[in-house]
C-alpha cells in the first residue's frame, strides 16, 4: 500500500490561507507569510478582536471598528491586539473598511488583512466548523473512498485494478462516493480518521474507456458526500488461480494499516475473472461490522466444528469401548 505523508508547518500555511479564502464573500487587502506553527499552544486560535491581548485570527464588528477610529496611529501600534509575533489574521465582518492605519500596521507586521460580507457570528461559527478540521494531522492516500452501508470504506491497490468500477457498480447499488484517486485523511478529536476529497475532484470519478464522469449529476447530489469517517480498507489484489486456491477458506485475509498513529482494518481482496467485486464489498462491510459488534462467523464456524468434532470423538470412543467389553464378555 502507498505510503502516507503526513503535513509539515509549510501545509499548515496552506490550510490556513484555503481556510481563509473559502469564506464566503471574502476580499483580501493582503495576505501573510506566517503560520500558525508559533499559535498551536494558543488557547483560543480565532475570536472577536480584543484591545487587551491578540488572538491568532481576530474578528472585527462594529464595535471593534468604532475603537479602532477612536484611538491614534501610535496607540494602534502600540495595542497588544496588533502583536507581531501572536497575530495572523484580521478579517473585518458586515463588509467593514479597515482604518488605513490597520493597513499600514498589518503590513509592517505582516498580518492578514481580509473583509467579508458574512456577520461576526455567522464568520465565527464557520471558522469553529473548518479551523480543526483543516489544521488537524493530514495525509493522502491513494484509492477510492465511500460510504458503504453508513460505513466509511477506502479501495485501494494498484493502478488499473479495477477500484473506479467496483466504486461505480457500489454508486449505482445506492452507496456514496466521497473520492476518487486521492483521499485527503485527517485525525479529528485526538482519536477518528476521517476521508475527504479536494474542492477540485469532488463528485467526479474516473473510468477508464469512460474517461470522467460526474457523479452527481449522474446519480444525484445525495450520491455525494463531502466527508465521512474511515473505518476500513479494502486492497484489491490481482490474483491467479493458484492464489486463490490457496486461500485460507476459513479466516479473512485481514491486517492493520497504520495512518496517522491510528491502526485501520483492511481486508486483502483478490481479483479474478468471476468474482463479483461489488457484492463482495458489500460482504466485506457487513461481516466488518459484525466484528464490530462482537460477532466473528469465522471463530463462531471453526468452534462449533472443533465443538461438534469433539462430541463425535467422544461418542466413537464411547462405541469402541462398548465393543471392546463385549468380546471381553463373550
Amino acid at each position: 500500500m502507498a505510503p502516507h505523508t503526513v503535513s509539515s508547518s509549510t501545509d499548515k500555511q496552506h490550510a490556513v490561507s484555503a481556510l481563509l479564502g473559502s469564506i464566503p464573500h471574502v476580499h483580501w487587502y493582503r495576505q501573510t507569510a506566517k503560520t500558525l506553527e508559533s499559535c498551536y499552544q494558543h488557547a483560543h486560535l480565532f475570536g472577536y478582536l480584543n484591545p487587551l491581548r491578540a488572538t491568532p485570527i481576530q474578528i472585527v464588528d462594529q464595535a471593534a471598528m468604532e475603537w479602532m477610529f477612536s484611538m491614534s496611529d501610535s496607540e494602534l501600534r502600540q495595542s497588544p491586539c496588533f502583536d507581531a509575533a501572536k497575530c495572523v489574521a484580521t478579517i473585518m465582518c458586515d463588509s467593514l473598511k479597515p482604518n488605513p492605519n490597520i493597513e499600514e500596521i498589518c503590513v509592517q507586521h505582516d498580518i492578514a488583512l481580509l473583509k467579508t460580507s458574512l456577520n461576526p457570528g455567522t464568520t465565527l461559527d464557520y471558522l469553529q466548523g473548518r479551523l480543526p478540521q483543516m489544521l488537524s494531522p493530514r495525509c493522502n492516500k491513494h484509492g477510492v473512498f465511500l460510504a458503504v452501508m453508513n460505513t466509511g470504506v477506502m479501495i485501494t491497490g494498484v493502478s488499473g485494478v479495477g477500484k473506479s468500477e467496483v466504486a461505480l457498480d457500489l454508486i449505482q447499488r445506492g452507496h456514496q462516493l466521497i473520492a476518487d484517486d486521492i483521499v485527503d485523511i485527517y485525525r479529528r478529536d485526538g482519536a477518528e480518521l476521517f476521508g475527504e476529497c479536494s474542492p477540485t475532484l469532488k463528485g467526479y470519478l474516473e473510468i477508464r474507456g469512460l474517461g470522467i464522469i460526474n457523479i452527481e449529476k449522474m446519480f444525484g447530489p445525495a450520491a455525494v458526500l463531502d466527508h465521512y469517517q474511515l473505518q476500513l480498507i479494502i486492497n484489491l489484489k490481482d490474483a491467479t488461480n493458484t492464489e486463490i486456491r490457496n486461500l485460507d477458506r476459513l479466516q479473512p485475509s485481514l491486517e492493520d494499516t497504520e495512518i496517522l498513529g491510528r491502526h485501520v482494518p483492511t481486508l486483502n481482496m483478490l481479483v479474478a475473472p468471476g468474482r463479483n467485486l461489488s457484492v463482495l464489498v458489500e460482504a466485506a462491510t457487513r461481516d466488518h461490522l459484525l466484528r464490530m459488534s462482537g460477532v466473528d462467523s469465522s471463530l463462531e464456524f471453526i468452534h462449533q466444528h472443533d465443538k461438534m468434532m469433539g462430541v463425535e470423538a467422544l461418542s466413537k470412543t464411547a462405541t469402541d469401548e462398548e465393543s471392546a467389553q463385549g468380546k471381553m464378555d463373550q
